[in-house]
């Protein structure tokens, strides 16, 4: 049986990529998702809110991306994701919560945005 989830566009190519290296990556300072990074971030704002910034709408292929996103604080540091100008915020994951965004990419020359698919409370070990 095929779930619906695994079959959105995007989806598949992080799990041909790098989906998820299992560590936090300690930031600071702002945090730039390009196409180096794994689509499951695990990212530890390291004592400060920090921007994160998704890429632009334009370099999305055009198949969609989607990023999981984890707050990692060890205590109340907000993780604040933004489009790429780093005007828009799309989402602001506070300790202990993850967030999914995901863009659809281009169709027919147009960009779309950067949603946010859903904010999640977390427990990290």
């Amino acid at each position: 049986m095929s779930s619906p989830f695994f079959s959105l566009p995007g989806f598949s190519k992080g799990i041909a990529a790098d989906f998820y290296s299992g560590a936090a990556e300690t930031l600071a300072g702002t945090k730039t998702i390009g196409d180096a990074d794994g689509q499951i971030l695990k990212l530890d704002p390291n004592g400060s809110a920090r921007d994160v910034l998704l890429p632009a709408e334009g370099n999305v292929d055009p198949a969609g991306r989607m990023y999981a996103i984890v707050n990692a604080a060890d205590a109340a540091e907000n993780l604040v994701v933004k489009d790429d100008s780093g005007t828009d915020t799309i989402a602001t994951i506070s300790q202990n919560e993850a967030a999914l965004v995901y863009n659809v990419g281009t169709s027919g020359g147009t960009e779309s945005s950067w949603v946010l698919i859903c904010l999640l409370q977390i427990a990290l070990s």
